[in-house]
């Protein structure tokens, strides 16, 4: 929630700041850097040492520093670094999913991938929600103080989380990092949640929300846009396991891709706020999907000590998405339109599905 509360008016404060589409879409993937950077020596450090909860500890640190240095920006380059700090904490989130896996066991770490990334969804959902509401009736700004507060009762919530002993862990040397790196199954998962990403900091987190005040959006109105995708998020990843056991892995990863892509290329004839809204549940709902799945198939493409460095591999991965998304789409916008920005996006989702049919994913997983 920390991290989510003011994400629909990033875009809307660094253009009020004067940042041109261009600059926004820097401010937006600057989230990314630290990620890219970050999620592999944490994955790594996390396996080596057998801990995962300091590494959580600094990533809820982070985020609540972040949002203040959001909140007292006085310019886009401020809320570009601002907003890079908080990506420290978006890394994170490789400590914090395999701190909450190690609590399952093997055969459950589908149903426990699915429930974590459900409850970050559900945190999601709320933040953005209450996000428009304090944005209408206070300001936008106070979204980022916002989650300063929140960030802070994270903090001590995270103090008190248990960390299970870890089993064996064995010898860990260069050879071990690289051959979890050349694993087919954890390559080809990264790469589709690269163009997953791409397509979600490009419209979701990047235009959405400024195209959504072009067509007369309050500022409750567009956190409602942002909350819609969550929700539908939240409902695609509590879904997705049961699809999985029913029609397979690479289908139901082609078939969010698919509902992804029909949920932007509609954008530019949507009219109202409320359409809107629909559109994005949709694509939430496929992202939720395929988002789940592939991280799923990533954590089960090693043996379960050896999953953090996976996870950070994977997230640093698909961090290449999240950054060259918003600054490929802004560039897109300011020399062609923001219309364009969402008929590339599109293109790019179905292809990032469709790599599933070149590669050898499990069906079904035990």
């Amino acid at each position: 929630m920390s991290l989510y509360l003011y994400v629909p008016f990033l875009p809307l404060r660094a253009q009020d700041l004067g940042a041109s589409n261009t600059m926004v879409g820097a401010v937006i993937a600057s989230y990314a850097i630290a990620q890219i950077a970050l999620r592999i020596p944490i994955g790594v450090a996390s396996d080596v040492l057998g801990r995962r909860k300091p590494f959580a500890l600094i990533a809820v640190v982070s985020a609540i520093l972040g949002a203040l240095w959001l909140g007292v920006s006085p310019n886009p380059l401020n809320m570009f670094l601002g907003r890079a700090l908080t990506g420290v904490a978006g890394a994170g989130w490789v400590a914090l999913s395999i701190l909450y896996a190690s609590y399952f066991s093997s055969r459950n770490t589908a149903s426990a991938m699915s429930r974590i990334i459900a409850v970050n969804g559900i945190a999601l959902v709320l933040a953005t929600l209450i996000g428009g509401w304090i944005a209408e009736l206070i300001t936008p700004t106070a979204t980022f103080y916002s989650g300063v507060a929140v960030g802070t009762v994270s903090l001590v919530l995270m103090s008190m989380a248990p960390e299970p002993p870890t089993a064996d862990r064995g010898s860990y040397s260069r050879s071990t990092f690289i051959s979890i790196l050349l694993t087919p199954q954890l390559i080809l998962v990264s790469v589709i949640s690269v163009f997953a990403h791409f397509v979600m900091f490009a419209t979701t987190f990047s235009f959405v929300p400024i195209f959504a005040r072009e067509i007369g959006g309050s500022e409750s109105q567009i956190g409602y846009v942002t909350t819609a995708m969550f929700a539908g998020g939240v409902a695609g990843t509590i879904c997705a396991p049961y699809m999985a056991q029913r029609v397979g892995y690479p289908a139901t990863i082609v078939l969010g891709s698919v509902l992804v892509g029909l949920s932007v290329v509609v954008i530019p004839s949507i009219g109202d706020v409320l359409g809107l809204g629909i559109a994005q549940a949709v694509g939430g709902f496929g992202r939720g999907m395929e988002a789940s799945l592939l991280m799923t198939l990533a954590v089960l493409a090693v043996v379960p000590s050896l999953r953090a460095t996976a996870m950070g591999i994977h997230q640093a991965v698909y961090a290449i998405g999240m950054i060259s998304g918003p600054v490929v789409a802004g560039i897109v916008a300011d020399d062609i339109s923001i219309d364009a920005v969402f008929y590339m996006s599109a293109v790019v989702a179905v292809i990032g599905g469709g790599l599933v049919l070149i590669g050898r994913l499990p069906k079904t997983t035990t």
